[in-house]
């Protein structure tokens, strides 16, 4: 086998390896996705109190009624695709709500002010997602 061959061999076993240490580290992640997204959908409300719920105030994420926002979350599978470099792939770590008022309440509408979440819950995960990819 010549020198470039072997090097060749040798550089696919270690691109080979770190896609599979990335694909591992992004199931981790959607953890850490799905822990910052009960967190942030877990705290009291500090606005008008309507029987015993205290609602959110705008601007600030849903306070807990029913708790249907909170559990029902899909973690969309890992998204592995080459990424036009080579043999690297790249990893997309996705969730959406699947109750139909989440976008109500992340966006507002005319009655009612925006009670954002979706991107606090990624700033909350980011920070131990990049450092679990940056000891690839």
């Amino acid at each position: 086998m010549s020198a470039a061959a072997q090097l060749e061999f040798e550089v696919r076993g270690l691109v080979m390896e770190i896609n599979q240490n990335a694909r591992s580290r992004a199931a981790r992640g959607l953890n850490y996705l799905r822990n910052a997204a009960l967190q942030v959908l877990g705290q009291n409300g500090s606005g008008r109190r309507y029987g015993r719920h205290v609602a959110s105030s705008p601007g600030q994420p849903p306070a807990p009624d029913t708790g249907n926002l909170r559990r029902n979350w899909r973690f969309m599978p890992v998204a592995v695709t080459p990424n036009g470099k080579g043999n690297g792939i790249r990893i997309s770590l996705k969730m959406r709500s699947d109750v139909p008022y989440a976008m109500y309440l992340e966006k507002g509408t005319r009655k009612m002010a925006a009670r954002p979440f979706k991107d606090r819950i990624r700033n909350k995960a980011r920070p131990r997602i990049a450092a679990l990819f940056a000891g690839i």
